[in-house]
């Protein structure tokens, strides 16, 4: 059995820092889409002196393989979803005019080929809004079955075609099948 950990939207990897420090006996994948952000990661990563895997992907988590355009913000906004609202306490809205084509990584796939119902897998996603269409891909083809523990900060409230009820299916299918904890 392996002990995984996946950070969906690494950010600026503080929070994958943190977590290799917690999580010392698992294998760690990062996934972020913003190239400006690597270098924090790689740094973040390098401090921790994790003594185990660790790999760094420059692409954003999705329901294909491909590419897939990123509409930049500030580092904590940017997305893949059209239609987002970014709230005021942010200095920069989202450049919806000016898309960067990026690589996407099918994360069903992806989850289907790293890891077995005996693994150990944690994930934290905090993918901008694009945690609906790739959980409810996990959640049509059984890959959301992988997954032990899910880390998940939700948008719905940042995307006006989006109603409470949509969100709420989605979250409480997820929560049928996995140990859902909340992430801000």
């Amino acid at each position: 059995m392996r002990k995984i950990f996946v950070d969906c939207g690494a950010n600026l990897g503080t929070v994958l820092r943190r977590f290799m420090h917690d999580l010392p006996d698992h294998d760690f994948y990062a996934f972020e889409p913003n190239a400006s952000l690597l270098p924090s990661i790689r740094a973040n990563v390098k401090r921790a002196r994790h003594a185990g895997l660790v790999e760094v992907s420059a692409s954003a988590v999705w329901t294909e393989d491909g590419t897939v355009d990123l509409f930049l913000g500030h580092h904590e906004s940017s997305t893949v979803m059209p239609g987002k609202r970014v709230p005021p306490v942010y200095d920069q809205q989202i450049d919806y005019e000016s898309p960067v084509p990026v690589p996407a990584v099918d994360f069903s796939a992806w989850l289907r080929r790293t890891a077995t119902p005996q693994d150990r897998v944690v994930v934290k996603m905090d993918i901008e809004g694009a945690e609906y269409p790739v959980l409810t891909k996990l959640l049509a083809d059984g890959t959301i079955d992988l997954v032990s523990v899910l880390y998940v900060e939700w948008h719905h409230d940042r995307f006006p075609a989006m109603s409470r009820a949509e969100h709420e299916q989605v979250a409480a299918a997820v929560c049928a099948h996995v140990d859902v904890r909340p992430w801000d």
